[in-house]
């Protein structure tokens, strides 16, 4: 029996003499991987390639399947430069945070659009943390940001608070070391999706690498390493 999807690519790598091992994201069966059977001398294998938008169709019953077809929708989205790598590093996240088989059609949206505007030249960071924000969301880690987590008292624009991964904020202790703080002001603007402020960016990018960072463990990203690579630090907008 054959399955049919909307599709992308995620991430491939040789498998055997002709053929691919995938990682595929798809719209109503989410994250799994697949073989492209001699996927890697045929033209049609062109298409089995990151942030190309694709119609699949594939069998088998194992946890592993089959692709049986996969058809281009329209041009894949041309990233270059740090575009790439902030492509390659929502690939990353997917491929190690979505557990097998979920779908996630509103993530599978949001990601669409992220392409869409990575490869039409819109502005790279607030994609990024609406993304992060929302994968977050998507996978049962929500982050509550206008409550305090100890009082259950409004987050106040002219508090500072600390965050604590998995559990939410409270408010900073006089005295405290070793937390980063964020502002009431900040944090309120990211819970709002308001994300026009360099300074808010800056915060919700410093938030949401806290927040996945329980979830993804020690293994570093590539994208990430990469990208630093590239821009020379950590300051720099990006993953």
């Amino acid at each position: 029996m054959t399955a049919e999807d909307l599709g992308y690519v995620l991430h491939s790598r040789p498998y055997r003499e002709t053929s691919q091992l995938l990682t595929l994201f798809t719209a109503d069966h989410g994250r799994f991987n697949a073989i492209g059977r001699a996927s890697r001398r045929q033209h049609a294998g062109n298409c089995l390639r990151p942030f190309c938008a694709l119609r699949l169709a594939w069998r088998g019953k194992s946890e592993l399947k089959t692709l049986a077809s996969a058809e281009p929708l329209r041009s894949p989205a041309l990233l270059a430069g740090d575009r790439l790598f902030v492509g390659l590093y929502l690939n990353e996240l997917l491929a190690r945070l979505l557990h097998e088989h979920e779908p996630h059609p509103e993530l599978f949206q949001r990601y669409h659009q992220a392409l869409e505007i990575l490869g039409g030249g819109g502005e790279v960071e607030p994609v990024l943390r609406i993304f992060e924000l929302m994968l977050l969301e998507d996978l049962g880690y929500g982050l509550e940001l206008a409550i305090d987590m100890e009082s259950g008292a409004p987050v106040e624009p002219g508090l500072r608070y600390v965050f604590f991964p998995g559990e939410g904020v409270r408010l900073h202790r006089a005295g405290e070391r070793g937390f980063s703080l964020f502002s009431g002001e900040h944090l309120l603007a990211i819970a709002a999706g308001e994300l026009d402020d360099a300074e808010v960016l800056k915060a919700a990018k410093q938030l949401t690498r806290q927040a996945l960072g329980p979830y993804l463990g020690n293994k570093p990203l590539a994208s990430r390493e990469l990208f630093r690579a590239r821009s020379g630090g950590d300051g720099a907008p990006g993953p």
